[in-house]
C-alpha cells in the first residue's frame, strides 16, 4: 500500500512541484489548501506524513502543526514544514512539533524522497500503535495511566468492550469483523472529542477493547454517547434475515449453541482520586474486569461504574 501525504498549501506552483514528484516516487498525494478542512481530513483518514507550508496565506500554520501534535490520534503523524527563510531559528519559532524543515529555493529535489523515507521508518519504528485503527497501543496506555496516577487530579479509566463480538467474527469473517471495529474507533474518537475534555485519551488494546483515560466529570457523557451511537450502527453490518430476528445463532465460550443479538458497546469506569488511593494499572484493570462482567450481565449495550458493584445482584 502506497503512502499517503498531504500537503497543505496555497501556493500552487510549490504544492504541484511536490505533488508531481512524490506521485512519480509513488506516493499517494491530496493537496489542501484550507487548514479547517486540513484537521478534519487528517482526523478522518491519518495519513502517512504532512507537509505544511509555513507561510501560505490563510493556512494558519502554527496552529495547524500545534493542533496535529496535541491530538492523540494524529500525534505520532510526521511533519514537514516549508519556508522560505534561512533564518529558521526566527520563522519557525512555534514549530516545535516538525519534523524536518525544507528551506524554498535551497531544496535538492534528489534527497526529499531519501530524507521522508527514513522518517517514515524512524516514526514507524518508535511509535506503539495498533495496526488497524492507529490508535496509541498498550505500551502508551499503561503509561498514560501512570502518569494519571502520579498527578494530583482525580481521573477515570474507561474500559470499552464490543459485545457479542466474537460470534459476529465467526459467522461473518475478519475483514467484517474489522470494519466493525474501526467503526466503533471512529464513534470512540468523536465522543472523546465532542463531549470529553482536553487531555482525554484513546487507547486500543487489541481486537475489540479500547480504553479512555480521562476527566471523571464528562466521562459518562463520552460513554454514554458512544453506546447509543454504537447501537444506532450495528443494524447495517448484518444481513436482513438476522436484522428482522435481532441477532445471530452461534456457540458461546462453554461450547453451547445459542442466540446473540446484536453487538453493542459496554463501558466500565473506574474513577480514581491520586490523593486517596494509589492504584496500578493492573489493579485498575481488575476492578474494571468486574464492573464488566456486572454489566455484561445485565445484557451489555450499557455503561457503568462503581455503582453497579454496589447494587444488588
Amino acid at each position: 500500500m502506497a503512502d499517503t501525504v498531504f500537503i497543505i498549501s496555497k501556493n500552487r506552483s510549490d504544492s504541484l512541484n511536490f505533488h508531481d514528484l512524490l506521485v512519480e516516487k509513488g506516493f499517494e498525494v491530496l493537496i489542501i489548501d484550507n487548514s479547517i478542512e486540513a484537521i478534519e481530513l487528517i482526523r478522518s483518514t491519518n495519513p502517512d506524513m504532512i507537509i505544511i507550508d509555513a507561510e501560505s496565506p490563510e493556512t494558519n500554520a502554527f496552529d495547524l502543526c500545534r493542533d496535529i501534535k496535541a491530538d492523540y490520534g494524529t500525534s505520532y503523524i510526521p511533519i514537514i514544514i516549508l519556508t522560505s527563510s534561512k533564518d529558521m531559528s526566527y520563522d519557525l519559532e512555534g514549530f516545535d512539533g516538525a519534523d524536518e524543515y525544507f528551506v524554498k529555493g535551497m531544496i535538492d529535489y534528489n534527497e526529499i524522497i531519501p530524507k521522508m523515507k527514513t522518517i517514515l521508518r524512524r516514526v514507524r519504528a518508535n511509535i506503539d500503535a495498533n495496526p488497524l485503527t492507529g490508535l496509541p497501543g498498550n505500551a502508551p496506555i499503561k503509561q498514560k495511566i501512570i502518569k494519571s496516577v502520579r498527578g494530583n487530579e482525580s481521573f477515570s479509566v474507561a474500559y470499552c468492550d464490543i459485545d457479542n463480538f466474537k460470534p459476529f467474527n465467526d459467522l461473518y469473517g475478519f475483514s467484517k469483523g474489522d470494519q466493525v471495529i474501526l467503526m466503533v474507533a471512529r464513534v470512540l474518537k468523536k465522543c472523546v472529542r465532542r463531549y470529553g475534555s482536553t487531555g482525554d485519551f484513546l487507547g486500543h488494546l487489541g481486537g475489540d477493547d479500547f480504553v479512555m483515560v480521562g476527566n471523571p466529570f464528562t466521562m459518562r457523557d463520552v460513554a454514554g454517547e458512544a453506546v447509543k451511537i454504537v447501537s444506532r450502527n450495528s443494524k447495517r453490518f448484518y444481513d436482513e434475515k438476522h436484522k428482522k430476528v435481532g441477532g445471530i445463532t452461534g456457540i458461546d465460550r462453554n461450547g453451547i449453541r445459542r442466540f446473540f443479538p446484536l453487538f453493542g458497546l459496554t463501558v466500565a469506569i473506574v474513577d480514581i482520586e491520586p490523593q486517596s488511593v494509589t492504584a496500578t494499572p493492573d489493579q485498575i484493570s481488575f476492578i474494571a474486569s468486574k464492573i464488566k462482567g456486572k454489566l455484561k450481565r445485565y445484557g451489555g449495550n450499557i455503561f457503568g461504574g462503581y455503582e453497579v458493584l454496589l447494587a444488588e445482584t
